[in-house]
């Protein structure tokens, strides 16, 4: 019998010898893991995330098939349809489960996922993007959260277009590099305010060509605040409380160069948010706001401010209004549906008349879709958007406009 022979006769034997008779000298084997032995410090942490394949396709062109904000104009092309298939959603993440420190509970979360757009890279090569990164310490009523993070202001979104999740046509809100505190005396009512970075989105420079090269957020030398109010006022329907907000951001940008004799401009938005439930299978959920200057906070339509030299309100900052609403039907404990509309309707009298850059005066949508459940984490959804984009023509008048329907089909495994 050769050696190989020897070695695995040997291990057969072995492995079929009861635990206490384990042959002489055989090494002691670990009989329970510890978190030290998966992490350097020791912390427990949990895995998240889920696997995911978009399919889209829009019957006109849009700003973008993967993350449309609005439709182009027509330009009198035929066919002028997009279709893509897409892996970036899907998402990986861990919390640092909760420890304590000093008197309070220390956690922290990192999540990922690959909807990145650098320059020259491959479709089938997604890059990894920063969703959150942060750390939460909170102790009795009280918590603070540094990091990034979701913004304070408009903290829901439709349930369609998980791209760009309806921004810049009627929902509000990014994530950001932040320090948020949070008072939460009681179930029903919570209080966050937060100092952020302006210009985290955006990366407006309206000095592009000068010597400065600074963004106008972080030139304004100031963070942005935000603040929100909730409140779960009264249960309506098999204990399903309404849930109320009332928000509100205020920042400022900086540029170097002078328009109409102002290089300082105020950034503000004020809103609301609500979720209430009908009846037990039916759901209202929106959000409504207004405010100035609000790129970096995806609304009005991505503008900041007017700088065309011809028109009335060069050197203002653009307002706009708007929200969006929807109904949610949950079927079955596993089927739901979705019914709404979005709008963001920026001032005309803010817009230009001119720049084709700076004449975005509406963006609207109305949607249905689907999400199902189905076992052990499987989850698949579609749906369908009606979206509409509207120009500024000469002098105000009403100029050009975009039309699409937007499918969107997706498989997902959650874990």
């Amino acid at each position: 019998m050769n050696k190989l022979s020897l070695s695995l006769l040997a291990a057969g034997t072995a492995a079929c010898l009861p635990s206490q008779e384990k042959p002489a000298g055989a090494a002691e084997q670990p009989t329970d893991i510890q978190w030290k032995d998966l992490t350097r410090s020791g912390l427990p942490i949990k895995f998240y995330g889920f696997l995911r394949l978009d399919a889209y396709y829009n019957t006109a062109r849009m700003d973008s098939v993967v993350i449309p904000s609005r439709v182009l104009a027509e330009t009198g092309k035929h066919n002028d349809d997009q279709f893509h298939l897409d892996p970036r959603l899907t998402r990986f993440g861990l919390d640092v489960m909760p420890i304590d420190a000093g008197g309070s509970k220390v956690s922290g979360r990192l999540e990922i996922d690959f909807a990145n757009f650098p320059t020259g890279v491959s479709e089938s090569r997604p890059t990894p993007r920063i969703r959150v990164a942060y750390i939460d310490i909170g102790k009795d009523e009280l918590g603070l959260r540094v990091g990034q993070d979701w913004d304070v202001v408009a903290p829901l979104f439709p349930a369609v277009n998980h791209e760009l999740l309806m921004w810049n046509a009627g929902n509000l809100g990014d994530r950001r590099a932040q320090i948020t505190g949070r008072y939460v005396p009681n179930a029903t009512f919570e209080v966050k305010a937060m100092l952020g970075l302006t210009g985290a989105i955006t990366n407006e420079d309206l000095d592009t060509g000068s010597a400065a090269g600074e963004r106008d957020g972080f030139d304004s030398g100031l963070p942005q605040g935000q603040m929100r109010a909730g409140w779960k006022p009264f249960e309506l329907v098999e204990k399903k409380a309404a849930e109320l907000g009332v928000w509100g951001m205020y920042g400022q940008t900086q540029s170097d160069t002078f328009f109409d004799g102002e290089n300082r401009f105020d950034t503000w938005t004020a809103g609301l948010d609500w979720q209430v439930p009908l009846t037990s299978a039916f759901t209202l959920r929106g959000e409504a706001w207004t405010g100035e200057n609000l790129g970096d906070i995806r609304g009005g339509m991505g503008q900041t401010i007017n700088t065309d030299p011809a028109s009335a309100a060069f050197g203002d900052g653009i307002r706009s209004s708007g929200g969006w609403t929807e109904v949610v039907y949950a079927y079955t404990a596993k089927t739901k549906f979705h019914l709404g509309a979005t709008m963001d309707d920026p001032e005309n009298d803010d817009l230009s008349t001119t720049l084709a850059s700076a004449n975005k005066r509406l963006n609207q949508a109305a949607y249905i879709g689907t999400v199902v459940d189905w076992d052990n984490g499987v989850r698949t959804g579609f749906d369908t958007i009606y979206w509409q984009s509207e120009y500024m023509g000469p002098n105000g008048t009403n100029g050009s406009l975009g039309n699409t329907l937007r499918f969107n089909l997706y498989f997902q495994l959650n874990f």
